[in-house]
């Protein structure tokens, strides 16, 4: 299978060496070739980005074409000078540097979750959580609010 994009989440154990699993179920999205180009960077939220190679050349085309201003140069600098180049190991593996891991405070566990396209955002677990796990019953109560709207439904009473 594959996609696009990426479906799915899941959570990988780090080992003392900073190596993690890439998962099973995102692997199977992959083609040989994108297995074996992945590039590393740092994300939004004390978060990384796994991305597949033409997929971290997209993000930096479009981050190139936008207006050159302190801003986007700074962010520009950072995300080059925070990436690097990984792919997986015989076992199935991505390493990731003691930088990347303190940086996204991981330490015995990594969440993978789909971002964009053939990217992945790699969360400290209990961070995903507390900022959008469903632990109450409001929190399913303002998804199905948010999700389950007219915007997304269409309304009941309108009539076709």
């Amino acid at each position: 299978m594959n996609l696009d994009f990426f479906i799915g989440q899941a959570k990988t154990a780090i080992d003392e060496k900073g190596r993690t699993s890439f998962p099973r179920e995102f692997r199977r999205q992959l083609s040989p070739e994108e297995s074996e180009s992945l590039v590393v960077s740092i994300g939004p939220e004390r978060t990384l980005i796994l991305y597949e190679l033409n997929e971290f050349k997209k993000f930096m085309t479009e981050l190139n074409a936008r207006p050159r201003t302190r801003q986007t140069e700074a962010l520009r600098s950072t995300i080059q000078g925070h990436t690097s180049f990984t792919a997986l190991d015989g076992q199935n593996r991505i390493l990731l540097s003691k930088k990347f891991l303190e940086y996204a405070q991981l330490e015995s566990e990594v969440l993978f979750v789909p971002h964009v396209g053939k990217s992945l955002k790699l969360w400290n677990p209990s961070t995903y959580e507390t900022l959008y796990g469903f632990s109450q019953a409001k929190d399913y109560e303002t998804f199905d609010a948010g999700f389950f709207s007219d915007v997304w439904m269409g309304d009941p009473d309108e009539k076709q």
